[in-house]
């Protein structure tokens, strides 16, 4: 598994000195907020029409080129004034995805708890944003 995973990682790392950004399950990356700040997102799932991401709650001054994981964690509704509403699962279409201006971190496993969101979304027939 680790081969695999560092094999993605040189992937992705390529693909982005070239301007193109790979998406990967259970992939981060950053995306710059409004403010100029830069939050992080986790990719769970890949599908054809959308991509479904764990949004975090962190923010940061520049693009986190490293990251440690434990730090990432998700605000909900009694989060602070200046704190980022986190998200469990959200499913994104392509198309939206790709206005993000998403910027690869690193990869890691994507957790059987953090899909807990995805089987709901596909009994419900749910669509994207």
């Amino acid at each position: 598994m680790r081969i695999a995973t560092a094999v993605l990682t040189c992937f992705c790392l390529l693909a982005n000195a070239f301007g193109n950004e790979t998406l990967i399950e259970g992939g981060l990356y950053s995306t710059r907020n409004e403010n100029g700040t830069y939050s992080v997102l986790k990719i769970l799932k890949l599908d054809p029409e959308g991509v479904h991401v764990r949004l975090y709650s962190n923010q940061f001054p520049e693009h986190p080129a490293k990251l440690d994981t434990s730090s990432l964690y998700m605000a909900g509704m009694n989060r602070k004034a200046d704190e980022s509403l986190g998200m469990g699962h959200a499913p994104i279409s392509r198309k939206a995805f790709t206005t993000w201006g998403v910027k690869f971190i690193k990869v890691v496993p994507v957790e059987g708890q953090e899909l807990e969101g995805y089987p709901m979304w596909q009994e419900a027939s749910g669509g994207y944003f």
